[in-house]
């Protein structure tokens, strides 16, 4: 059974719709954008804010001394006819990755004492092709400054060769 219910569509598609939808694009990773990682509440699983006494969270109130590691990455990808931003978060991230932002954050920490620039890991998600299973929200439409969200994603490479007809 092909896994890819939805459509597969181009990259710009994401800024042509004009409803909301979810398809699948092709397209190649060309660079991860600022952190790729945050705190998060361990009820809520919402942001925390740090404050001189640790991180607490806005919604419930509770204060952490480091809270939970999660993944927000956003990442750029292109195919021929645009890029996008799109953001992976923490299943959907890890699944790609294959290690928990926890313990990527650790190794990160090892290996990178001056804590610059992104890890090996998702060094590695870099010209990579792959479908995106992405949303576009009410608020999005026409909007080419939206960062896109991402539900699944396929690295099937007989799918992704039989929908990489945009790729560059």
């Amino acid at each position: 059974m092909d896994p890819l219910i939805l459509p597969v569509r181009n990259v710009d598609s994401l800024y042509t719709v004009n409803e909301e939808s979810e398809f699948w694009i092709c397209a190649i990773i060309v660079n991860c954008i600022g952190n790729w990682w945050y705190h998060a509440c361990s009820i809520r699983d919402s942001h925390l804010v740090e404050t001189g006494l640790g991180f607490e969270c806005s919604i419930c109130q509770q204060t952490y001394n480091n809270g939970l590691l999660r993944y927000k990455m956003q990442v750029e990808v292109i195919e021929s006819s645009a890029n996008a931003s799109i953001l992976l978060v923490d299943q959907v991230a890890e699944a790609l990755i294959g290690i928990s932002c926890h313990d990527l954050r650790l190794k990160f920490d090892k290996e990178r004492k001056d804590f610059q620039g992104i890890p090996d890991d998702l060094e590695r998600l870099i010209d990579r092709t792959l479908l995106f299973r992405v949303t576009v929200k009410q608020h999005q439409i026409h909007n080419e400054s939206s960062v896109f969200d991402v539900s699944n994603f396929e690295a099937d490479s007989t799918l992704i060769s039989q929908h990489n007809q945009y790729t560059r």
